[in-house]
């Protein structure tokens, strides 16, 4: 580059330090860019870690609410939610669950995302109720299998009560953290076996999670899933990747169960620390308040009131 100054001395000179300059406040943007970077990160992962049972009360009166009243709210609603017998009814908890979600600020597509699988299963038992019945509706062509309006109805309400439980259920652990829900579990007294099993489970599951994708990915790379390989064909690696999934977490769990033996795990004692706080006095009304509103929608359900 210094070469430049051989010819046009001036020219050469501001080409030179124009060039360092550039060079010095592209380094200093790029730092900068990769500073930001790194704080915005920072602060997606303090926005997304799930506080302990020992941390500070925090985020909205949802997340603050006792974790045992929402444990008994949540519990009340599902039995509620299960005994309505008219679906316009069984909308209810499903719109006040979504609600909720918004006033604690949740994130509404992991919310729906988390629905997706009760639905599913929620869609294949109201078809089933669609052909049970003595009024007949409607005749699906080239099958002759007829579709009830007692069906109809019955699936719709089936359809709501599950998705109405779900909905609760999901609403539950999107505001409470795991460590803080087994800690109410243990109050009620749970046997700590359980609390140790259920904190196991919900330790692996992004383990199995992810070992299904490292599965699945590796038959995708040998063209498993491509458009010339057959339907009965994907079932087969469908069922390659299930069978695999059983094996390796049978083989975890030996090896998992083994090392806490050898640790001196006996099942006795529990594994993990949980805490019990006095339960606040604002928190049993509002949990009061609750039960009383979910025997009002089943005395409504009734035409009691």
């Amino acid at each position: 580059m210094f070469e430049w100054l051989q010819g046009d001395p001036v020219n050469g000179m501001l080409m030179t330090l124009g060039f360092f300059i550039f060079l010095i406040i592209g380094r200093n943007l790029k730092l900068r860019q990769i500073n930001k970077r790194e704080k915005n990160a920072q602060t997606q992962a303090t926005d997304h870690d799930l506080p302990s049972a020992d941390a500070p009360k925090t985020g909205s009166a949802l997340h603050r609410l006792d974790a045992r009243v929402k444990f008994i709210c949540a519990i009340t609603a599902v039995f509620g939610a299960v005994a309505l017998t008219r679906s316009e009814y069984a909308v209810i908890p499903i719109i006040v669950c979504v609600v909720l979600a918004v006033y604690a600020h949740a994130s509404l597509k992991g919310y729906f995302k988390r629905l997706l699988y009760p639905t599913y299963v929620a869609i294949v038992v109201a078809v089933v109720q669609l052909f049970v019945g003595t009024h007949v509706v409607a005749t699906i062509p080239y099958l002759g299998w007829n579709i009830y309006m007692e069906g109809i109805t019955f699936a719709i309400l089936i359809f709501a009560r599950v998705l109405a439980a779900a909905s609760i259920l999901n609403l539950l652990i999107t505001v409470t953290p795991m460590e803080t829900l087994l800690d109410s579990l243990a109050w009620f007294r749970v046997p700590s076996v359980i609390l140790d099993t259920t904190m196991l489970m919900y330790r692996y599951i992004s383990v199995v999670s992810d070992e299904r994708a490292r599965i699945y990915k590796a038959q995708q790379s040998r063209c498993g899933y491509t458009k010339s390989v057959s339907v009965f064909r994907k079932l087969g690696n469908y069922g390659t990747v299930g069978g695999m999934l059983l094996v390796k977490s049978f083989d975890r769990a030996l090896k998992v169960g083994d090392a806490m033996v050898s640790r001196g795990y006996t099942g006795t004692s529990s594994l993990f620390s949980y805490t019990t706080k006095k339960m606040e006095k604002k928190d049993i009304a509002i949990g009061v308040l609750v039960v009383l509103a979910v025997v009002a929608l089943l005395l409504a359900d009734l035409g009691i009131i």
